[in-house]
């Protein structure tokens, strides 16, 4: 038999019962007096649920994130223009002063 770990939330509530939720599945949730005895009860009821569902993987195309800056759209739009250069002198001109 194959063993997966899942993640269990537990919390305190104001009643003094400990609730443990499976947070990859958060609708799978219960409450009990002592924490050992939530952590037993979702383990059962999270092998009751899997006992009658299925686990299955699709694909699903993802668009890649460019890390470039939004910036980078305007690069080389001044490559042509051959008054670029000379404003560019007169600015690094200014800055330097």
């Amino acid at each position: 038999m194959k063993v997966d770990n899942w993640n269990i939330l537990l919390e305190s509530t104001a009643d003094g019962l400990t609730t443990a939720t499976v947070l990859e599945v958060p609708d799978c949730q219960i409450s009990d007096e002592t924490k050992q005895g939530a952590v037993e009860k979702v383990q059962q009821l999270l092998q009751k649920r899997l006992a009658k569902a299925e686990i299955i993987q699709i694909p699903v195309p993802i668009q890649p994130v460019t890390p470039e800056s939004p910036l980078m759209k305007f690069a080389g739009i001044f490559q042509d223009d051959p008054d670029f250069l000379e404003i560019m002198k007169e600015i690094r001109a200014e800055m330097d002063s």
